[in-house]
Order: structure tokens, then C-alpha cells, then sequence
């Protein structure tokens, strides 16, 4: 039998309970394509990650960014699986408001058997930058059932 990465991350990205970190970020998938590798989401951060200026905690920020890379570098693989960040490093471009929708694309750059290489990018929805962070992942399978 072949596994259908299509019908498995569509069915667990739009039709079960997504972890607390990433219903806090207000997380909702746009698109993906598990050939080419990337994810499109939105997202609408609550007041709870409102920094002293007023605007998103980079750490929000960076979180954003962290799903969508992390979800392109878990749907290029085989079958089920994850990809854990082992490194990120995020540039903050301009500040991120909270309360607003907001447009995360992950992209996996590269995969290897030890790695994968992600990008990622953050935009109002008009297409303004305001972040984009880069990643190494480690591919790791997870049993089917999960």
C-alpha cells in the first residue's frame, strides 16, 4: 500500500486537534504541497504575545516561523513523520502587529537523509516582509497511527 502524504496531512492539519503552542499562535493552513515542499498558514496572534512596544515577542515570531518550517520539512518525507528544529536563526525585518492575520510560507530547501534545510517567511497579508528565519531539521519517522 502507498502512503498518501496528501490525504495524511490534510486530514491531520485541518481535521484534529492542533498542539496548545500552535492553536496559542492562531494557526490555520492555507495550502501545501508535499511534492514541492511547502506550507502556506495564517496567523493571528492574541494579545497575550504583545511585547512592552506594543507588537509581537520575537519569540512569537519565531514560533510562527518554526511551524511552517517544520511542517514543510515533515511532508516531504516518506511517510509519517516530523521534523524536530535542531538549528533556527530568525531576522526580524519589521515589527510583527498582534491581532492581525498574518502569512507564514515554510519551504524545505533541501532534504537529506540526516537533515533538512527550511526556510520561512512571514507577511502582513498585503505581502510586506516581516520576518524570515532559516532552519536545519532532523528527519524522524513516526508510526503510522499517529
Amino acid at each position: 500500500m502507498t502512503f498518501d502524504k496528501r490525504a495524511y496531512w490534510q486530514n491531520l492539519l485541518t481535521n484534529t486537534t492542533p498542539p496548545e503552542a500552535t492553536a496559542f499562535l492562531g494557526f490555520e493552513l492555507i495550502a501545501f504541497d508535499p511534492d514541492a515542499g511547502w506550507v502556506d498558514a495564517a496567523f493571528t496572534l492574541p494579545v497575550q504575545a504583545t511585547n512592552p512596544g506594543g507588537d509581537a515577542q520575537g519569540g512569537f515570531v519565531s514560533a510562527m516561523l518554526d511551524e511552517v518550517m517544520s511542517l514543510a520539512g515533515s511532508i516531504v518525507q516518506d511517510g509519517p513523520a516530523m521534523s524536530p528544529t535542531l538549528q533556527m536563526t530568525t531576522s526580524y525585518i519589521r515589527p510583527v502587529p498582534v491581532g492581525q492575520r498574518l502569512i507564514g510560507r515554510g519551504e524545505c530547501v533541501r532534504r537529506g537523509r540526516a537533515g533538512i534545510f527550511t526556510q520561512g517567511f512571514l507577511r502582513r497579508e498585503d505581502g510586506t516582509l516581516l520576518a524570515q528565519a532559516t532552519a536545519s531539521c532532523i528527519p524522524r519517522a513516526m508510526p503510522a497511527g499517529t
